[in-house]
């Protein structure tokens, strides 16, 4: 079957990774010119060892194979070979052939080399060898390659059964082991084989899993050696096997010896030549230096003495550091070209044909696809370039205006653009290097190849191209308050929540668009964000993005990678889908509320996925609404087929967009009538006066359960002494309980008395709820214990007394008409204040099912890996025991209201233990708040320690009462202190999170976090004195 001229001069180079290079050739094309354009595509720059390789033509059908020589002509290879088969039988490999006497030295100076050479050796192993050898020697070459190809793997991520589903359906054990140990082994006996074996090897770097491969394999063979059968002389021979490699140079073992004898070195051969004897056996003759006599080596065919004969001179010149070859063929009658292939007046000979000149003739390349350096995947390469064309601008129509800072490439430029009709348009210009070579730039247009695809209000649109002359540029629109990272850390009081979960809103329609269009970013970071306008930021930086096809993945290279923005399956495996641009978003959405803070501050690369790994998520950031870090806790789900998508993702933020945004102008209101009222009644004074008397409000100062009162004011006044000293996030976090409506704030109760339920918008997270009434200056141990049911607890309660103090003080300056005046203001407030409660209330029948994770949420999202840290479960954590604690005292508090108005004054609180150890945690709450921020890691230990000891004095005095409570509350009362000490080991265990970071920008986030366990811990202890008092109560009526 004959071939078209132009097919047959389209070479196909295999090389062992599976990849191949595809070049044009012509009939003078020498072998040594397609080496070196192949070797030189494997990566940038020169390869020190280039002469180590060879290359190598295999029959298919007849499994036979044949070592071209670098001065062969393609024209002569064709003639040669091709000849006696199809060319769809014939296969060329670039192979490592010539061995260096050292790995170590090879690893040092041409590391490419090295590489290339592993992946031939583990594939010929796998061919040839792994079928036939110790189950035990492969399963243990099987885990240092798993060590090596996930290199940045921890050492545990095999023991996660989702990390081994993915290494065994999706990567393949084939690729590791030999398939009679996949077969011969029960899945679960290869599966406990495997993670043992890997352990030791999962401390080894890329490098020494090479090197540790290559000493285990020696054990089986030496792959640095090559035999062949045959005899030494012509005439009378003796027969022996000739081994040939670095460290044995020349020598030939017979069948009863078990070493090789040496004959000669490569230093010493002096020049080589092959024949075909008088029998038809191929000989070939070695002039050895010193020698009088060459040496003769007969083999059965030409062929194989050919095959002998290059390795020698391969040999010989890598020792000699040579190009010239010291082989001659005294039978070759192939010419280097045909002879109608030369011009017939004058044209030159092919000797005048310089290398460079020759490579002139084939590099073009037919494909790029699959470099060696280059991971796998479609190109639409050709495709796209074509398509660009229509981009291309002239370059006279752009002005550079000034330098804007440094890129990957190049510099970036701010500049003008004249359009079509003489329009100015402010553009930034992306340059590229001058002195760059060709895949540089290549790689510099890929961003603008993608870009150009794209059409979005948030995604950073190309202007257009100028790739005609170097420097080539890429023409974008300008965002003309740059990066959104340095935005957000300059403007950092201009900003607030709102603002911040537009921009995370914003950005996540631009993914939901690129998700649509199966692109995956990889890059996405703060950095990569930038400000169009004061309400609008644009995705940018397409660098790293990737067409990924339905159901696949894109598998990155070795190239540099942003690993503390990435999913644990990426820093693993290189492995980047859509749900790992959703972990990556997660990432962003947490450096946006903290204004431009970096992820894992302090936290090295290599220490990354251990954390992430271990449970470990990014802390709460301050002011950040509950629902907004239930998003994020759900992008950082370890699996990632729990993740949501970004469809998903814009919807959910969406509507706690338009929830925060009610929530702010429902707060604007309510102040802005303070402030009128401040005006009304201030008369010169800087005193704030007290708000006025609500109809549900009672005009007196009630405890939280009705059944604690001197607890409520004497313990309530003392924190309030020390509520001055706490951290502004402290302060700001008991703002944002009241504001956000968090599950530690709100009792739930599993009947239905009124006012314990959920509030909606924790039932469900996007109905948008509006604010309490306002925040009162007045902080006591009611509104610090929330456990006295939802009306009281979204009720500012201030002690009333004084407050009607202060009035009569205010009516004493005042006219009537001024006093009236105020008091229609008051009604007026009274009747606004009392419609918002009945709409509360009434939401707060319609649902009564609590839902503690949005419906987007998987079922099993609730792992270790995927909840907030420790500090920030209080939401989650125990929730039938919130319920059942609240609804006990709202119960306590409805009963006391209707049938037992007295029943609090019956308790007495003399001598009573529980009541003053429950005092007690609370002043050292209160003490470990004041002088947390002043003290060093240290002194963490020391007031968690004076915390603990009081917890177990209460714990203690609650044990002694216990055999004089009902039988029938002794469960409930056992519950309220389970969650205590539960409190308690999170308090210990933030502890421990604060005194590691102790020294980290981060210090003050992992304190506060700290202080949010101990004012849970606080609260909790009130709802068990309450827990005691309601026994107690029922034990008197």
């Amino acid at each position: 079957m004959m071939q078209t001229p132009v097919d047959r001069s389209i070479l196909k180079v295999h090389l062992p990774n599976g990849g191949f290079n595809m070049v044009k050739y012509g009939d003078a094309t020498d072998v040594k010119d397609i080496i070196k354009l192949v070797v030189g595509r494997l990566a940038a720059g020169d390869r020190y060892f280039s002469r180590c390789f060879a290359l190598k033509l295999v029959v298919i059908s007849r499994r036979q194979s044949f070592w071209l020589h670098n001065d062969l002509s393609m024209y002569q290879v064709r003639q040669k070979y091709e000849a006696k088969s199809m060319p769809e039988d014939l296969r060329y490999e670039l192979r490592v052939r010539y061995m260096p006497r050292s790995f170590h030295e090879l690893f040092q100076k041409d590391k490419v080399t090295f590489f290339y050479l592993y992946d031939q050796v583990r594939s010929d192993y796998l061919k040839e060898y792994a079928e036939h050898i110790d189950p035990e020697v492969a399963i243990q070459l099987g885990c240092i390659e798993m060590r090596r190809f996930f290199k940045d793997m921890p050492q545990v991520a095999l023991d996660k059964k989702s990390n081994f589903d993915y290494l065994e359906k999706e990567v393949g054990l084939k690729r590791f082991l030999p398939k009679s140990v996949i077969d011969s082994m029960k899945s679960k006996a290869l599966r406990k084989l495997i993670q043992q074996q890997f352990r030791y090897y999962a401390q080894l770097t890329e490098s020494e899993c090479v090197f540790k491969f290559f000493e285990t394999l020696f054990t089986v063979f030496n792959f640095s050696h090559e035999r062949f059968r045959c005899a030494l002389g012509s005439g009378w021979s003796i027969s022996v096997e000739i081994v040939v490699g670095p460290d044995v140079g020349i020598s030939y073992l017979t069948e009863k010896a078990s070493t090789p004898t040496h004959m000669t070195d490569f230093a010493q051969v002096q020049s080589m030549q092959t024949m075909t004897g008088d029998d038809g056996k191929g000989v070939v003759q070695l002039k050895i230096v010193g020698a009088t006599e060459p040496l003769t080596i007969t083999c059965k065919a030409l062929d194989e003495v050919e095959d002998m004969a290059d390795l020698i001179d391969g040999y010989c010149r890598l020792v000699h550091d040579r190009q010239g070859t010291l082989w001659s063929r005294r039978d070759d009658s192939i010419p280097r070209t045909p002879r109608n292939s030369f011009p017939r007046s004058g044209g030159r000979s092919d000797e005048l044909f310089h290398g460079n000149e020759r490579i002139s003739d084939y590099a073009e390349i037919v494909e790029d696809e699959d470099d060696y350096s280059t991971p796998d995947g479609k190109h639409k390469g050709r495709h796209v370039r074509r398509k660009t064309r229509d981009n291309e601008i002239p370059r006279e129509h752009i002005r550079l205006v000034e330098i804007l800072g440094e890129g990957q490439f190049g510099d970036v430029y701010k500049g003008m653009y004249f359009d079509k009709e003489g329009m100015q348009v402010p553009v930034a210009i992306k340059t590229c290097k001058e002195e760059g070579e060709d895949t540089m730039t290549d790689k510099f247009l890929e961003e603008a190849y993608i870009m150009q695809q794209f059409e979005h209000p948030h995604i950073v649109k190309l202007i257009g191209i100028c790739s005609d002359t170097r420097p080539v540029w890429i023409v974008m629109e300008l965002a003309k308050h740059g990066e959104m990272r340095a935005y957000l850390q300059n403007n950092e009081h201009q900003l607030d929540l709102v603002m911040l979960i537009l921009y995370a809103y914003q950005l996540s329609t631009a993914l939901s668009y690129l998700e649509s269009k199966k692109f995956v970013h990889r890059d996405i970071a703060a950095r990569n964000v930038l400000v169009s306008s004061h309400d609008c930021v644009k995705l940018g930086d397409f660098g790293l993005s990737r067409w990924v096809e339905e159901q696949s993945y894109y598998k990155a290279s070795k190239g540099k990678l942003p690993i503390k923005w990435m999913a644990p399956e990426s820093i693993n495996f290189r492995r980047f889908t859509t749900a790992s641009d959703v972990w990556m978003f997660g990432v962003c959405i947490w450096e946006i509320l903290m204004y431009g803070v970096k992820p894992f501050q302090g936290v090295k690369n290599n220490d990354v996925i251990g954390k992430i790994e271990a449970g470990e998520r990014l802390p709460l950031p301050s002011g950040c609404p509950p629902s907004l870090y239930n998003l994020m806790c759900s992008c950082w789900q370890y699996e990632p087929s729990k993740r949501l998508t970004f469809a998903d993702l814009k919807t959910w933020l969406y509507e706690i967009l338009d929830e925060e945004r009610c929530r702010q102008e429902e707060e604007m209101h309510r102040d802005n009538r303070r402030v009128q009222a401040i005006s009304w009644g201030s008369n010169g004074s800087d005193e704030e006066p007290p708000p006025p008397p609500k109809p549900a409000r009672p005009q007196f100062s009630v405890s939280p359960t009705d059944n604690t009162p001197n607890l409520s004011v004497n313990a309530g006044n003392s924190f309030n002494s020390g509520m001055g000293s706490l951290p502004h996030q402290w302060n700001s976090t008991a703002n944002h309980s009241a504001g956000h409506n968090t599950l530690a704030s709100y009792p739930s109760s599993e009947n239905k008395v009124q006012g314990s339920r959920l509030p909606d918008h924790i039932q469900h997270p996007y109905q948008p709820q509006p604010p309490p009434s306002g925040h009162h200056i007045e902080y006591h141990l009611q509104n610090y214990f929330p456990s006295a049911g939802y009306m009281q607890s979204r009720m500012p309660n201030p002690l009333y007394l004084r407050g009607f103090t202060q009035h009569h003080r205010h009516v004493e300056d005042v006219d009537e008409v001024e006093i009236e005046m105020r008091l229609r203001q008051q009604q007026k407030e009274s009747e606004e204040d009392g419609r918002w409660l009945q709409a509360e209330e009434n939401n707060l029948k319609r649902e009564s099912r609590p839902i503690y994770r949005p419906e987007y949420s998987h079922p099993s999202g609730n792992t270790k890996e995927n909840s907030p840290p420790t500090s920030v479960q209080r939401g989650g954590a125990h929730p039938k025991l919130i319920h059942r604690t609240s609804s006990s005292a709202s119960s306590s508090t409805t009963d006391s209201n209707d049938g037992l108005p007295g029943t609090a004054m019956k308790l007495s609180r003399s001598n009573d233990g529980v009541y003053e150890s429950t005092t007690s945690v609370v002043k050292a709450v209160m003490i470990m708040t004041k002088e947390a921020p002043q003290v060093d890691a240290d002194g963490y230990v020391e007031l968690v320690k004076k915390v603990g000891g009081e917890l177990r004095g209460l714990l203690a005095q609650v044990d002694e009462v216990m055999p004089q409570l009902p039988q029938e509350s002794h469960k409930q009362v056992e519950m309220a202190q389970k969650v205590l000490s539960t409190d308690m080991a999170s308090l210990i265990n933030a502890m421990r999170l604060a005194q590691e970071n102790y020294h980290t920008p981060l210090v003050a986030d992992y304190r506060k976090s700290m202080l949010k366990s101990a004012h849970a811990l606080a609260m909790d202890s009130k709802n068990l004195l309450d827990a005691v008092d309601s026994a107690r109560l029922q034990m008197i009526s």
